[in-house]
């Protein structure tokens, strides 16, 4: 028996000419997000860790009288020793020990709460060291006795099978192969071939691994990396071999099977436990922007008025958002379209002879975009993610640019890592696809702060740093 999870709920000038590419293949409907599950996650082990930590430290603080020691499971936390791991190694974390309890005896010596550090603070060290020694041989016993995590292996060439069978060899690594996606084998495998490569998601959905492990399988890396991102969706987490692993390529940070490295992918940002900051910050934003640029907000209704006269003072638009769903966007009116369908199909009209004085300056410092805190506040967008489009070209992009579907993984926003780098109005759409997949892959709560800065700079004209 295999132990299987079953899924918790939870280019320039565009408008002139289309490049010249292969279509791509129709964009299936999205995959509602799932959390990665706990046993991927490694939660039950984790929380086993951080129980012999805090005891160990507990008893250093009873004995010394010291009080900084209480802190040491947060400090280990923050050296990232509690997330998932196949392997575990108390050389390989001793610096990361030593570098918490380091920070601990300089805390406590900073602000005078545990007096005698050179003694708690060895004692801190060689406790938790103890802890993790027998910590770490439990875990491998408890792995060793259980059928352990099931995972399919993405390729079928001898590569795959060697990979699988170092798994299956020694449970200490808590994965369980299951089975092969991808073409039908030279040689008679040890574990079945579930499906062909280009079933990958469906063999995903159907038999709900907890882990992909993906072994140099004969897909083109464009498809593959679209599949892979659908089935994170799933709450799946996937182990890449990096390309050319033998010269060290791409093995920083990687565990190894039997010397094999295994890269793990970042989960989807929705499966982020920081992913909810995002949202507060959306709304904390939303609502000081509001706040603090009434006035300017107030400024560029008037001119509008002035101009636009009886067409209004705010502009709607369908745009589509996370996972294609319609939102109506709010801008300041810097033309009035002559119809609805030219409101949808017309691509830019930065030099369109009807926009006015008016017009023209909202539009070249952006201020037409300030309504969008609205949105914001509403949750239709975000403060920061790839630029909402209409549905007239998403439909026509997606069916061009290789992973343009894919940006929609994550809610739109007013600004962007492609818009910061000067990717706005009538520039390369296979470069902004680049840069927004770049964005959700890279995201965290830091490269969010870093583009609003440099968003609020650019707007002020203050050169980059």
């Amino acid at each position: 028996m295999y132990q299987f999870a079953s899924v918790v709920r939870w280019g320039r000038k565009t408008a002139d000419r289309a490049p010249a590419l292969t279509e791509c293949p129709s964009i299936p409907l999205p995959v509602p997000v799932v959390p990665v599950r706990a046993a991927a996650a490694g939660a039950g082990e984790a929380a086993f860790l951080i129980l012999l930590d805090g005891l160990a430290a507990a008893a250093i603080a009873f004995v010394t009288g010291a009080v900084a020691p209480y802190a040491m499971v947060l400090a280990l936390a923050v050296a990232g020793l509690y997330r998932s791991r196949m392997t575990h190694s108390v050389l390989d974390d001793l610096p990361r020990i030593l570098t918490s309890a380091v920070v601990l005896v300089a805390a406590g010596a900073l602000l005078n709460l545990s007096p005698g550090p050179l003694v708690w603070g060895p004692a801190l060290f060689a406790a938790v060291v103890a802890a993790r020694v027998l910590g770490y041989r439990l875990i491998r016993l408890r792995r060793r006795r259980r059928p352990g995590r099931a995972a399919i292996v993405v390729g079928s060439g001898d590569f795959a099978v060697r990979v699988a069978d170092a798994l299956r060899d020694d449970r200490a690594y808590g994965i369980s192969p299951v089975g092969f996606v991808g073409p039908p084998a030279l040689t008679q495998p040890t574990l079945p071939v579930l499906a062909p490569a280009a079933d990958l998601e469906r063999a995903v959905a159907r038999y709900k691994p907890l882990h992909l492990i993906v072994a140099f399988p004969a897909i083109p890396d464009a498809d593959l990396v679209q599949t892979l991102r659908r089935c994170r969706r799933y709450g799946v987490t996937v182990h890449v071999v990096p390309r050319l692993f033998e010269l060290a390529v791409g093995c920083g940070r990687t565990e190894y099977v039997r010397g094999i490295p295994l890269a793990r992918l970042r989960p989807e940002p929705a499966q982020m436990r920081s992913w909810a900051i995002k949202r507060l910050i959306d709304v904390v934003g939303a609502l000081a922007g509001l706040v603090l640029l009434a006035p300017v907000f107030l400024l560029c209704a008037l001119a509008t008025l002035w101009e636009s006269g009886k067409h209004g003072v705010l502009f709607r638009q369908e745009r589509v958002g996370r996972d294609g769903k319609l939102f109506t966007i709010f801008k300041f009116r810097s033309l009035t379209p002559a119809s609805d369908l030219e409101s949808q199909v017309k691509w830019n009209i930065n030099h369109d002879m009807r926009l006015g004085p008016v017009g023209k300056v909202l539009r070249f410092s952006s201020l037409d975009e300030l309504p969008q805190l609205v949105n914001v506040l509403r949750g239709d967008m975000s403060l920061v993610g790839p630029r909402p489009e209409r549905q007239f070209f998403v439909d026509q992009f997606r069916r061009t640019y290789t992973g343009y579907a894919d940006r929609h993984r994550v809610p739109t926003g007013i600004t962007g890592w492609a818009q910061i780098h000067g990717l706005r109005g009538d520039t390369s759409i296979e470069e902004r696809v680049r840069f927004d997949n770049h964005y959700i892959e890279h995201w965290s709560v830091g490269l969010d702060i870093k583009i609003i800065m440099r968003t609020v700079g650019s707007m002020l004209s203050i050169h980059r740093v």
